[in-house]
């Protein structure tokens, strides 16, 4: 028993330790740019719209590695509701989405976004990204449409417009 002692004595140790760090980026984010605001209209105004382009429109930017392809589905609310529940009186609403996946946030490459739903690429350049590098990038939504104001009480009218976006 002494003598494997001192022969697993005799057997030089050597270690080696690692220190690894991941930094782990989430496959996708999606952040509200700007709310949609149809801004302050007047009983009996008629037809308010916010056209693809307007400053008021919606603007959403979804980031996400370069080959991903994503589906989008907005939900939409038919009418803007008072929120005070004893007003009955409601606002129709109309709502369309357009989005650019140039990497660019530029109206003027928007594509319109058929039933509010549909299946995109993340990125459709023609460079090379994984080459540069440059593997995550950009998206924009665009939500835009128009509201009928008829003979309304006054009063603030909200709507929840759902936008889901998930990954391949």
């Amino acid at each position: 028993m002494s003598f494997i002692w001192v022969t697993l004595s005799l057997i030089p140790a050597n270690s080696q330790f690692i220190n690894l760090r991941l930094k782990i980026e989430p496959e996708l984010n999606v952040t509200v740019e700007q709310s949609l605001d149809f801004g302050n209209v007047v009983s009996n105004s008629g037809y308010r719209e916010v056209q693809l382009g307007d400053v008021r429109m919606g603007v959403f930017s979804i980031r996400a590695y370069y080959t991903q392809n994503i589906q989008i589905n907005i939900s939409v609310p038919q009418e803007l509701s008072n929120i005070n529940p004893a007003v009955a009186e409601r606002i129709p609403l109309q709502l369309e989405a357009s989005y650019n996946n140039s990497g660019v946030n530029n109206i003027n490459s928007a594509v319109p976004l058929a039933n509010n739903q549909g299946l995109i690429s993340i990125y459709d350049g023609d460079e090379d990204l994984y080459n540069s590098g440059d593997v995550w990038q950009e998206m924009f939504l665009y939500v835009y449409g128009g509201i009928d104001v008829g003979n309304i009480p006054n009063g603030i009218y909200t709507a929840e417009v759902v936008v889901s976006v998930t990954y391949e």
